[in-house]
């Protein structure tokens, strides 16, 4: 199954569903395609099987890059979602720089679309453009989302497209990843914008706490990135993060789905207030900070092909403490979790990527204290 760590992470599922339990998720941020040149594939019944593994109940869906352009990639997923029972929604996707961009964002809004993403940077378009004010005025004319992708290196994405937010404030946009390429400069806009949200499909517990704790609860939509990632991760991260940043049981159910539903449905949005402040996250603590740094080196070395051990070794090392200390019983799950993710790498033949479910899990439960220490033993 191509859904990244999807093996690894299923060895411990029962830990990642710890807490994510009685919520309806659906999922903002899937994709389906063969074609994309980093190699990454999925095809619908992988999805499928990765919202089960999950227990989640489904999500909206998109093509991956197709440098070749989007007609029947946008075709493709409309016939799998057809024959989704129900579980899947779909947005298309078109290149603004192509030729025809917003006449088949067109032809798929009336095929049953229910909005369009946008990718600035496979797709190698930057903001202001005047076809994206074009697909943004047809989505605002019917309510619908338009999902950009808000990875790093994409100069002037968050505020261009908080001005288009405010200039159309019937389009519903979407930063994905959390908005990390321009999150730190969005808080005063989202505050008065409530069409501008956001997705959580990213990985650092930093900034997915930024994010919950910057942005109001109902502009903030639950994601995975499937094939990229699990949403039996992706599910984990956020209660935690939800609860280290405070949030209250009627934001969680907005953000793990209740929100997405409204925005297919091109329904009005829930209000769920302001959003709640730094001071939520209560005081750091230097030795759960060693091992969430530490981690976090790991994985960005384990995600560029290169060599973790050293940096995981790091994290064990930040793991030791003595009896009574503050926060041993996280730094024991975390040791635990640690040494899984070494004897998954060795499973597998040395594979960096294997470790990163394991390396991943002890980041968050280190850099959300506040959620408890989780009673499932890894």
């Amino acid at each position: 199954m191509p859904v990244k760590g999807s093996l690894e992470a299923a060895q411990i599922a029962a830990f990642l569903r710890e807490g994510t339990e009685g919520l309806h998720w659906r999922d903002a941020h899937l994709h389906i395609g063969r074609n994309d040149p980093d190699g990454t594939t999925a095809t619908l019944e992988e999805i499928l099987q990765g919202l089960d593994d999950a227990g989640h109940a489904g999500g909206l869906v998109y093509p991956m890059h197709e440098p070749d352009g989007y007609r029947a990639a946008n075709e493709m997923i409309a016939a799998q979602v057809a024959a989704s029972g129900g579980r899947l929604d779909w947005l298309c996707r078109v290149d603004p720089n192509a030729d025809g961009a917003v006449a088949e964002a067109q032809r798929c809004l009336t095929d049953g679309a229910a909005g369009i993403k946008l990718h600035p940077r496979s797709d190698a378009f930057g903001l202001p453009h005047p076809v994206v004010e074009e697909l943004v005025a047809l989505a605002a004319a019917r309510r619908a989302p338009v999902l950009f992708h808000a990875g790093r290196g994409i100069p002037n994405l968050g505020l261009a497209a908080a001005d288009l937010a405010h200039r159309h404030p019937d389009v519903r946009i979407i930063l994905a990843h959390a908005g990390i390429s321009d999150l730190g400069l969005l808080a005063e806009a989202a505050a008065t914008l409530p069409n501008l949200l956001f997705d959580s499909s990213w990985w650092n517990i930093g900034d997915v706490l930024a994010l919950l704790t910057s942005i109001p609860p109902g502009q903030i939509l639950y994601a995975s990135d499937m094939p990229y990632g699990t949403g039996l991760f992706a599910a984990f991260l956020l209660t935690r993060a939800a609860r280290q940043a405070g949030l209250g049981a009627d934001a969680l159910a907005s953000i793990a789905g209740g929100q997405l539903a409204r925005i297919i449905a091109a329904e009005d949005l829930v209000d769920l207030g302001p959003a709640v402040g730094e001071d939520q996250l209560g005081m750091r603590s230097a030795a759960l900070e060693r091992v969430t740094t530490h981690t976090a080196a790991a994985l960005h070395v384990a995600f560029a092909k290169g060599e973790p051990a050293e940096a995981v070794a790091l994290a064990r090392l930040g793991c030791q403490h003595g009896e009574g200390a503050p926060h041993g019983a996280l730094l024991d799950v975390a040791d635990r979790l640690l040494d899984l993710a070494t004897a998954q790498r060795a499973a597998t033949g040395g594979d960096p990527i294997a470790l990163a479910p394991c390396v991943l899990a002890a980041h968050v439960v280190c850099g959300t204290p506040g959620a408890g220490v989780p009673t499932t033993w890894p």
